[in-house]
C-alpha cells in the first residue's frame, strides 16, 4: 500500500488541542505518516522564524498540509499566507454540513468554491487629488484554473447540483469570464447547472437552502455567500477551508477562539475532524472518510459535544466519542 505523507502545523492558541484530534485520527491509518512544523508564534519562539526553514523543507516531502490557526504581531505578514503565496495556491474551497437539526436548518450540505487571491498583489490603489482610484488585476487562466480544481472535488464526491453565482450588473466583463470559464468546465451534461446572480440567490437561499450540492461564486462576492450559508449551517467555526493549487493543498479548519472579555471556551476539534474526513477522500479512502463523518454526527446527536455547542465534553473527550464509534 502507498504511503501518504501529510504535513500537520499545529500553530497557536487553540491550534494544538484541535490538530491533536485530527493527528489521533489519522493515526489509525497505517497508510498514513504524519509529518509534524511549526508555524506562528510557537515557531518564532523556538527558532526565531514564524515561517522557519524546517518546516519549508518538510513541504518538499508532501503535498498535504493540515495546519491550525496562528499569531503573529501586526507587523509581520501572516506566515499562512506567506505559505500560499510559495505554493501558488489559488482556489478556495468551503465545506457545510448540518451536524445536528437543532444547531441549524436541516439537511445542509453544500460545498461553495471560489478563487483564493492575495489581494495586496491583485488590488492597486492609486491616490490623486479628488480622491482614490482601484484597479484590479485578472489573468486569463485564474477562473478557468480554479474551475478544474472545484470540478475534480465534484467529480471526486459526486456532486450534481452545480451553481454559478456572478454580478454580472456591476462587472459584465469579468463577470462574463467568470461564467464562460464555469460553463466550458461544468458541460458535461451529468451535471444540473445554473448561473444566477448573487443577488437573486440572496432572495431565494432561505426559501430552498437544498438546491444547490456546490456552489462556486465570482470572488468578490465570496465572503458575503460564506457568512450567509455558514449561518445557515450553525456557524463558521465548525468547518474547515481547503486551500488548492497544481500540486499542493492546505487543509485550515476554523476555531472559535477566546474573545477578549468572555470566558474561554472548550476548544471545539470538529472543523479539524471535518478536515481529516476530507483528507482522507481526497487519498482515495472514501468509505473512512464517510465512516468517520457519520461518527461525528451521531455523536451530535447523542449530545456528545463541547461545550459551545451545548455539550460539556473536553477537546480530548469529544475525539474519543467520534473514534469510538467508527
Amino acid at each position: 500500500m502507498k504511503l501518504s505523507k501529510i504535513l500537520v502545523l499545529p500553530g497557536d492558541g487553540v491550534g494544538p488541542t484541535c490538530i491533536a484530534s485530527a493527528k489521533k485520527i489519522l493515526g489509525l491509518f497505517d497508510s498514513i505518516e504524519i509529518l509534524e512544523g511549526q508555524i506562528g508564534h510557537s515557531a518564532y519562539e523556538s527558532t526565531g522564524n514564524y515561517l522557519p526553514h524546517e518546516t519549508m523543507d518538510l513541504i518538499d516531502e508532501t503535498n498535504i498540509i493540515l495546519t491550525g490557526p496562528v499569531k503573529t504581531p501586526n507587523n509581520v505578514k501572516n506566515p499562512l499566507d506567506t505559505l500560499k503565496i510559495h505554493l501558488d495556491i489559488f482556489a478556495r474551497g468551503r465545506f457545510y454540513k448540518t451536524l445536528a437539526p437543532d444547531l441549524c436548518i436541516r439537511n445542509i450540505d453544500v460545498t461553495l468554491w471560489s478563487s483564493y487571491n492575495d489581494i495586496a498583489r491583485e488590488i492597486v490603489e492609486v491616490k490623486d487629488f479628488e480622491g482614490v482610484t482601484l484597479t484590479k488585476y485578472i489573468r486569463n487562466d485564474a477562473y478557468g484554473r480554479m474551475m478544474s480544481v472545484a470540478k475534480k472535488d465534484v467529480e471526486l464526491r459526486g456532486l450534481r447540483n452545480i451553481a454559478c453565482l456572478t454580478r454580472t450588473d456591476f462587472f459584465p466583463i469579468s463577470s462574463g469570464m467568470f461564467r464562460d470559464a464555469f460553463e466550458s468546465t461544468f458541460s458535461d451534461e451529468k451535471y444540473n447547472i445554473r448561473a444566477l446572480n448573487v443577488r437573486e440567490w440572496m432572495y431565494n437561499v432561505l426559501k430552498d437552502p437544498n438546491h444547490d450540492d456546490c456552489i462556486i461564486c465570482f470572488d468578490l462576492y465570496n465572503q458575503i455567500v460564506a457568512g450567509v450559508i455558514a449561518g445557515l449551517a450553525a456557524d463558521r467555526n465548525l468547518f474547515p477551508t481547503v486551500y488548492s493549487g497544481v500540486d499542493y493543498s492546505i487543509y485550515e479548519p476554523n476555531f472559535l477562539t477566546e474573545i477578549e472579555g468572555l470566558d474561554p471556551v472548550e476548544p471545539n476539534p470538529t472543523a479539524a475532524i471535518i478536515a481529516t474526513s476530507i483528507i482522507l477522500k481526497n487519498l482515495g479512502l472514501s468509505r473512512p472518510a464517510d465512516d468517520l463523518m457519520k461518527a461525528l454526527e451521531d455523536s451530535y446527536a447523542a449530545g456528545d459535544r463541547t461545550s459551545d455547542v451545548g455539550g460539556s465534553l473536553s477537546a480530548e473527550e469529544f475525539t474519543d466519542k467520534v473514534i469510538s464509534r467508527l
